[in-house]
């Protein structure tokens, strides 16, 4: 089969779901990937991608800007990627978030190649509440060739709402490789350990972690407790100033941008997984954090919150807690809660019946048949 894939950027740090996908598919398929830009080279060996130059026409900014229309044509970038499409004959083209598929949707020439635009999060929560951007996902997705990929259930139920046509779709949770995520003999450590993997996006819910933390550090006889925090940025002076405010400061360990190395040794040495999503001001939900999907995988209890999908992942009680967002007396009466409970091979078995790797990319294959017709 070959297949033509779209995003804005190829190679993200925080896009490794996309990179990981490209290159599973890559090894049955003819994949040539296209993007405006390549965030790490590193990325690239054995894949094939393309980046054309995209610039947006300032008077169309402006109209986006101000939700007047949502228009993404441009004669340059549009002549390359025709040029591409033709001499690459693609069976169907699959592009990975919502809003940048109408960069490739507004420009291309051949609108018969089956088309499905994957909804990963901001696109299906936050970019509704513009009404151009409602408008042409409805012209979009009411043609018979463009189909729909959601993440979470939570994100198609958003489409729902505005009227847009979910009818050709289909919920495809994030894929992992289990093999990279096995859990080592345990050994011993002299604090109990919480541990949020993440970037510090508001979304992340980082404040609400470190007040509900100290809450509980407050309400033990032992002091021998940790939260381990990863992630880089502005957002990170302010969040180590509330530390100081709260008095935690023996307690909280920075830890930065870490590599996937880093991330399984930190999943290794911890005892909870902490993830407290919540939705800002803008309106920018998460679909299911793959952190909490990589924490399971490795046996860790987790401390969530009724979240967009997270509920699609996480049953509470079984394979750790829920709470309200922004919760903070019940957020910490939980990590109270939960410090009792033992590593859970349950979640892992959660994960490999319905995330792992092989049948995340087998399930794509199908909905990729069904789209062609081969």
């Amino acid at each position: 089969m070959k297949i033509l894939m779209y995003a804005d950027s190829f190679g993200a740090g925080t896009q490794t779901f996309i990179t990981q996908d490209v290159k599973y598919l890559s090894k049955k398929h003819d994949l040539l990937f296209i993007c405006t830009m390549i965030d790490d080279s590193n990325t690239l060996p054995d894949i094939n991608v393309k980046v054309i130059e995209f610039n947006h026409h300032f008077f169309k900014k402006k109209l986006w800007l101000y939700d007047i229309h949502l228009s993404y044509r441009n004669s340059h970038f549009r002549k390359q990627l025709n040029k591409i499409i033709d001499e690459f004959k693609p069976d169907l083209i699959h592009c990975q978030f919502g809003i940048e598929s109408l960069k490739l949707i507004d420009n291309i020439e051949n609108k018969k190649i089956p088309l499905v635009i994957q909804f990963r999060g901001y696109d299906a929560s936050m970019m509704l509440k513009k009404n151009s951007y409602v408008k042409r996902l409805r012209e979009i997705l009411d043609q018979e060739n463009y189909y729909s990929i959601f993440v979470a259930e939570s994100l198609r139920k958003n489409l729902k709402k505005h009227a847009i046509n979910v009818k050709n779709s289909m919920i495809l949770h994030s894929g992992i490789d289990l093999n990279k995520f096995i859990r080592e003999e345990d050994t011993k450590h002299d604090s109990f350990t919480f541990l949020q993997i993440s970037s510090l996006n508001k979304k992340k819910g980082h404040e609400y972690t470190l007040k509900a933390f100290s809450k509980f550090l407050s309400l033990q006889k032992s002091k021998k407790y940790k939260l381990v925090l990863t992630g880089d940025g502005e957002r990170k002076v302010q969040l180590a100033y509330l530390v100081k405010e709260l008095g935690i400061e023996n307690y909280i360990e920075f830890v930065g941008f870490v590599s996937h190395e880093k991330a399984k040794v930190l999943l290794q040495n911890a005892d909870v997984f902490v993830h407290h999503s919540i939705t800002p001001e803008n309106g920018n939900e998460e679909g299911i954090p793959n952190a909490l999907i990589e924490a399971m995988a490795m046996e860790l209890p987790v401390l969530s919150t009724y979240h967009a999908g997270i509920s699609e992942l996480v049953n509470d009680g079984i394979n750790g807690y829920l709470v309200e967002e922004k919760d903070i007396e019940s957020y910490a009466s939980r990590m109270a809660d939960i410090i009792s409970w033992k590593k859970l091979k349950l979640n892992r078995e959660v994960v490999a019946e319905e995330f792992e790797i092989g049948q995340h990319i087998a399930k794509l294959e199908a909905f990729y048949l069904k789209m062609t017709g081969k």
